[in-house]
């Protein structure tokens, strides 16, 4: 496998995915999902999805994320926020996952830069104000380490943190992400 292989497309519900029934990252939610509930997710507009294929196997599917419309009440986040909405639209993160086979060479962190490019995009076009996302734990400091902050404590019994990254802090972080 080299680098030069992996391409990372929209996903495509017309599209049979090489692999996808056997991708594993490690994540059982993640894998789950991948396999019994992308398809339809994407196809009933509740989400958007991205996948990293790897060509040199027929593209066999290595990787996703996907990602939602979402908004947060102004009051979950510790810090005050302008503005008179009482909600805050955003892009939700909602999972991402690599094949443990392709662990260690920055997948992951393709994947996030292109989740991060894409709401900077659309946030110029539909007004949002950045990504959230729920951080399990052990991930927390992998997002923080690429501009994330979170937004509220983490939860006492599974450890997960909510967190976002704004639009103005977006395009600084993804040009930091390799």
């Amino acid at each position: 496998m080299s680098v030069n292989t992996i391409v990372l497309e929209r996903f495509d519900i017309t599209k049979s995915y090489n692999g996808i029934k056997k991708f594993d990252c490690g994540h059982e939610m993640i894998n789950r999902f991948a396999i019994s509930s992308l398809k339809q997710n994407v196809k009933n507009n509740m989400c958007q999805a991205y996948v990293l294929l790897d060509t040199s196997l027929n593209d066999k599917f290595i990787g996703y994320y996907n990602i939602m419309a979402f908004s947060i009440a102004k009051e979950a986040f510790n810090t005050a926020l302008s503005g008179s909405t009482k909600q805050i639209p955003v892009l939700r993160l909602v999972m991402l996952g690599v094949d443990l086979a392709y662990a260690g060479q920055g997948l992951g962190s393709k994947l996030l830069k292109h989740s991060l490019e894409l709401t900077h995009r659309l946030a110029a076009q539909t007004g949002i104000a950045g990504l959230y996302l729920d951080a399990e734990d052990g991930k927390h400091d992998f997002y923080r380490n690429r501009g994330f902050v979170g937004i509220q404590e983490p939860d006492p019994v599974t450890n997960i943190l909510p967190m976002f990254i704004s639009v103005d802090t977006i395009k600084e972080a993804s040009e930091g992400i390799v």
